[in-house]
């Protein structure tokens, strides 16, 4: 199934704002900023009223398969608190959340880990705001 890369406007602007306001405790992670900052810019905007159901949103609560494992788990697509934002490692989780956005259920994501590339699979939306 094909994405359809819709993303919410808001949650747009709230990316972005994430991004410029912790862009140089960031700067070591350069990568995840670019990648980031090119989700967005790839996806078709459309305002929060009426938003397809089977869209990942800031925020969604999303059932995913692991490729690998198998293993089922459950994520919710939010950024890093600002006490957070410091760590390498909440930046790369910052990143696999929104590698998410715009995505539609049965889409395969792929992130980097760990230095190892991932992928899942999302089943189901449980909780879209």
């Amino acid at each position: 199934m094909r994405s359809l890369h819709l993303i919410n406007c808001e949650d747009r602007d709230r990316v972005r704002r994430f991004i410029l306001l912790n862009e140089a405790r960031l700067a070591r992670e350069e990568e995840a900023l670019a990648l980031m900052s090119a989700r967005l810019e790839r996806g078709r905007l459309m305002e929060a009223g009426g938003f397809p159901a089977n869209v990942v949103t800031l925020h969604s609560q999303v059932g995913m398969r692991d490729a690998d494992s198998g293993r089922t788990y459950v994520t919710t697509v939010s950024l890093p608190r600002d006490g957070e934002v410091g760590s390498g490692a909440s930046l790369l989780r910052a990143y696999a959340k929104i590698a998410l956005l715009g995505a539609c259920v049965g889409d395969d994501i792929v992130w980097r880990s760990a230095g190892r590339l991932r992928r899942a699979r999302i089943e189901q939306i449980l909780f879209q705001p």
